[in-house]
């Protein structure tokens, strides 16, 4: 092996090929500086094109809004086609009713929804979330069928998340399943996430004057034992965030159906809260006396809503185990004028450090603010 070695060291040959490589090397660097040169120059002046079409494109379409009778020309490259989609769907998101309508007769006029349907077929999994998305934003009740077997054939669990509120914007009563069969699965995304779902249902319900009806698939819903508590809870969280008024009593029903539930429990409080459903003092009085710190907390926030009745209870929470319950009482005394403000300027004298001092906090936030 030696004698190999020395043989190729006075031949020059590992010098030649250490030369050979660091060529190669080079070449290839070379080749990799180039390529990423370009491609930042390309995308630079794409980014440029396809602003300056966003703008000629918005300045359009709003002549058009008054001018009816002024004519577009059809997009012919995918550049356009994108500069389109995106004035569109910043338009639809700006506006309702009649101008929202005479967007989307736009909108077909030029086809940019023939566009993005084809494109819900790409490879590229890039493409088909922008078609997804746009489509979303257009809001047509045709593509529900659309949206539909996206679902069922779809993998990509990017996608699919954006799938659902696509179809959640434009839902019916039958789309509910399929949105459902989704949102059930405990790793998909978050409660957040279906509580925004729900939200965009309620929306889309409200649109269509079905309000009642969406009541009866709710109360539908939380009779079905094969949907999780969990679900249901979103759907009750997202009734408040709508203020979904009507179902009210709904909120009240679930939390006597699923006492055992604590986070259900904690969506059908806040969501009366909501709603200033002061008629559930009863529900409110026995939350405040609740085993579950979390359920006092809640209840206690709310508390400076209903009747001076509360005011007792509320003294005695100022004395809970838990800081959020405690300061959520002593806020909601601070609420409730001069009899809650007389149990904060006692309980400063209490023996109890913490009562002492959550009442002062809350009694020198006060003074600040004035």
């Amino acid at each position: 092996m030696v004698e190999l070695y020395l043989h190729l060291l006075t031949t020059g040959m590992i010098r030649d090929f250490i030369v050979a490589v660091n060529i190669l090397l080079f070449v290839v660097t070379l080749g990799l500086f180039l390529t990423l040169l370009f491609h930042k120059v390309y995308v630079e002046r794409r980014t440029r094109r396809l602003a300056a079409l966003k703008e000629r494109y918005l300045e359009e379409l709003t002549h058009k809004c008054y001018e009816p009778t002024l004519a577009i020309p059809k997009p012919t490259t995918a550049l356009e086609y994108d500069a389109l989609g995106a004035v569109f769907a910043t338009m639809l998101v700006n506006v309702s009713g009649a101008m929202a309508a005479s967007v989307r007769c736009f909108i077909r006029e030029l086809g940019i929804d023939a566009y993005y349907r084809a494109r819900v077929r790409s490879r590229s999994w890039v493409k088909r979330y922008v078609a997804v998305e746009k489509l979303g934003y257009f809001g047509f009740p045709e593509l529900k069928p659309l949206f539909r077997s996206l679902l069922d054939t779809e993998r990509d669990t990017r996608i699919i998340p954006k799938l659902v509120w696509a179809l959640s914007v434009i839902a019916d009563r039958d789309d509910v399943p399929f949105i459902n069969r989704v949102l059930k699965d405990p790793l998909f995304m978050s409660a957040k996430f279906n509580e925004y779902i729900y939200t965009n249902i309620i929306r889309a319900f409200r649109e269509r004057d079905q309000e009642q009806e969406l009541l009866e698939l709710f109360t539908f819903l939380m009779d079905d034992e094969a949907l999780p508590v969990i679900l249901k809870r979103d759907i009750i969280q997202a009734c408040g965030s709508e203020m979904f008024l009507i179902a009210k009593d709904l909120a009240a029903d679930c939390f006597r159906r699923f006492h055992e539930v604590a986070e259900m429990r904690i969506a059908c409080i806040r969501t009366l809260q909501r709603f200033s459903a002061v008629d559930t003092e009863v529900l409110l009085s026995e939350c405040l006396r609740d085993t579950d710190w979390r359920i006092r907390g809640v209840a206690a926030k709310s508390a400076h809503l209903y009747s001076p009745a509360v005011v007792g209870s509320l003294r005695q929470l100022l004395h809970d185990e838990s800081y959020h319950v405690r300061i959520n009482s002593a806020l909601s005394l601070s609420r409730m004028g001069e009899a809650g403000l007389e149990v904060l300027v006692d309980a400063t004298r209490s023996e109890d450090r913490f009562v002492r001092d959550v009442s002062q906090y809350v009694l020198k936030r006060l003074i600040y603010a004035s």
